[in-house]
């Protein structure tokens, strides 16, 4: 486990990252015999054995409609709806396996593969439901890989948000930007996180909270969560230390006024264990 954390911090400190390997390097953790230069191989082979046919398309629509039908008809991947939560689903390594994931792991393979075979594509951090776009000189398709391939037209991504929120919302721009490869990990552990954190599974959501910030030192909210995790885990000094260094970061936060609370708390009880 310690080597798979390094190995992650020192990969997400590169640009641009490296998105499968970074994936990949979150699974490792799960799988500490994860050979991960096979799974990278076998990225490689889908692009390759998906290259002439995609290729033969006339424009961008044509072989974002040939990609999604190689992956998802041929290939079989496919949108675990029946088991959404299941901790798999966030895994790369076992999304390959299995050819079952949620939206953003699928998305990282539709953009690994896409992307080996020319396509100009982008990871979309759009609310709940992770999306891809390609880009060319026309302009933007969405596309939701959790959903076939599906190209999305505007109103359909507006029904989606009015879904999500049960209320109309206007479609903001940011909600379609393209993000980087360190948001996409981020996202993907903050998707364990959640999983973890309903389990009631502690340290594997202490994992996740700890690389979230290793990939960003600033996640507030994340850091506020281990703390609390640490308290509940009773590592009261390691709950100490993240509180105060969380006043001392993001004194204007909602939970400050609780992380003051928690310090006067904990301060006391290190000094009993002392």
């Amino acid at each position: 486990m310690k080597d798979a954390r390094n190995e992650f911090a020192r990969l997400v400190a590169r640009e641009p990252i490296p998105l499968a390997h970074g994936a990949l390097l979150i699974a490792r953790e799960e799988y500490p015999q994860l050979e991960i230069n096979r799974y990278l191989d076998r990225i490689a082979a889908l692009a390759a054995q998906a290259e002439a046919t995609i290729r033969g398309g006339e424009n961008t629509v044509e072989r974002v409609q040939l990609l999604s039908s190689f992956l998802f008809e041929d290939q079989g991947f496919a949108g675990n709806r029946e088991d959404y939560s299941d901790p798999r689903n966030s895994f790369l390594n076992e999304v390959l396996d299995r050819r079952l994931g949620i939206p953003i792991t699928l998305s990282l393979i539709y953009l690994e593969v896409g992307r080996r075979v020319g396509l100009n594509l982008y990871g979309v951090s759009f609310p709940a439901h992770f999306l891809v776009k390609a880009v060319d000189e026309r302009g933007e398709l969405i596309i939701d890989p959790f959903n076939g391939g599906a190209i999305l037209q505007v109103a359909e991504i507006r029904a989606r948000l009015t879904q999500i929120y049960g209320q109309p919302v206007e479609l903001a721009p940011a909600m379609l930007r393209a993000v980087s490869g360190r948001h996409i990990l981020i996202r993907m552990l903050r998707n364990l996180k959640n999983i973890y954190f309903n389990a009631s599974d502690y340290p594997r959501l202490l994992a996740a909270l700890d690389r979230i910030l290793i990939r960003d030192a600033g996640a507030m909210d994340e850091l506020f969560e281990r703390a609390a995790l640490y308290e509940r885990m009773e590592c009261f000094k390691a709950a100490l230390d993240d509180y105060q260094s969380f006043i001392g970061h993001a004194p204007d936060h909602i939970q400050v006024d609780a992380a003051r609370e928690s310090v006067m708390r904990l301060v006391a009880q290190v000094a009993r264990i002392n």
